[in-house]
């Protein structure tokens, strides 16, 4: 004779689910679903491995260090890329720097005095387009 509810179980005795079986029909489904009796359940394996790191659900030294490992590994992987990205942007601002210097360059020396009277620049009036290209640089590196 039966006697429900049943517990049946999937794991291994350390770590384990449980299904209650209300009757007959339902003890049938869950056995053909792979549910066993707390009995019939195998022992944990000492080297399984659960999610927390070790068998009782603590990391081990071992697994600490481990991870310390990699995490100063990606710290100083994290610390290379910024500063390659700092010296990338550094060069992008040179490279922008030398751009305007030609768009400047380019343009006629009154339309260079132009700008500068906008932006209050005092300059010469005998001073050549090469002073010219340079203050209007400078008033834009200070705004």
């Amino acid at each position: 004779m039966n006697n429900y509810p049943k517990m049946l179980y999937k794991g291994d005795k350390l770590k384990y689910e449980h299904q209650t079986a209300a009757n007959e029909e339902s003890e049938k489904e869950l056995l053909d679903s792979g549910w066993v009796g707390f009995g019939d359940l195998p022992d944990a394996s000492p080297n399984m491995k659960y999610a927390s790191g070790s068998a009782d659900g603590f990391s081990t030294a071992e697994q600490n260090k481990e991870l310390q490992e990699q995490l100063d590994a990606k710290t100083k992987e994290n610390t290379k890329l910024k500063e390659e990205l700092v010296e990338a942007l550094k060069e992008n601002q040179e490279l922008r720097k030398q751009i305007r210097f030609k768009q400047v360059e380019d343009m006629p020396a009154d339309e260079l005095r132009k700008l500068l009277d906008e932006r209050k620049v005092e300059y010469g009036a005998r001073d050549g387009k090469p002073v010219l290209i340079n203050l209007v640089l400078e008033s834009e590196d200070q705004s």
